[in-house]
């Protein structure tokens, strides 16, 4: 499969929407490694930025669908950090390696094919089974010596911490819906935060998955 303009791409990032980029596949994260792959290609253009906020292993996801799309209609690759961002699911993962008209390139794997992504991505997800039984294997070993997992006020903690980052939203949504009803996009509410000076509840900047939590918060 080849695309007609290998040097332009529609890029695809994403975050699942319970870690939220907690393990190191944070929006930063993968747009540093795309920006460092882009580096390496001769006249590199991004046609088109796709974020989502949509765990991997989920049969419905608009947002790759529209990527997709795009990549199509522009006859270019679409590009991911790594193979888990397109997808943790290697039977969906198969079906867009196959998928006429549509070339995947991975930032992590700069130059790997299709059919070397969809291998990729079957090792990825043994591997994942196979820490997942150690886990299992561990603890439950760990509890027949009677260890105790877990904080005892983790409940009372998260409901305090839930509680907080709700109110925050609260206060501060009211400029970014405006911005969104004006047609904003995620990523620019959160450019123009950051232009204005504003922080997260955690001091932070903002990034569109921060922005996308806050209008959810604040519904």
């Amino acid at each position: 499969m080849v695309a007609v303009n290998p040097s332009r791409f529609v890029v695809l990032l994403r975050v699942s929407t319970t870690k939220q980029g907690r393990d190191g596949n944070g929006i930063a994260a993968q747009r540093r490694d795309i920006e460092l792959f882009l580096k390496q290609q001769e006249n590199a253009e991004v046609v088109a930025e796709f974020v989502e906020v949509e765990s991997g292993a989920k049969d419905q996801r608009p947002v790759l669908e529209q990527a997709l799309k795009t990549a199509k209609e522009n006859r270019c690759p679409i590009l991911c950090s790594k193979v888990d961002r397109l997808t943790r699911d290697v039977e969906t993962l198969g079906k867009l390696t196959k998928m006429k008209g549509v070339e995947i390139r991975i930032a992590s794997l700069p130059n790997a094919d299709n059919f070397q992504i969809h291998l990729f991505g079957i090792l990825g997800a043994q591997e994942r089974e196979f820490c997942s039984q150690r886990t299992r294997a561990a603890m439950a070993a760990a509890k027949d010596r009677g260890v105790v997992f877990g904080n005892p006020r983790l409940a009372e903690l998260n409901k305090t911490r839930k509680n907080e980052a709700r109110k925050y939203a609260i206060e501060n949504s009211g400029l970014i819906k405006t911005l969104r009803a004006q047609g904003k996009t995620l990523r620019e509410i959160a450019e123009t935060l950051n232009e204005s000076g504003l922080k997260t509840r955690n001091g932070c900047e903002f990034n569109p998955v921060q922005v996308h939590r806050i209008l959810k918060r604040a519904s």
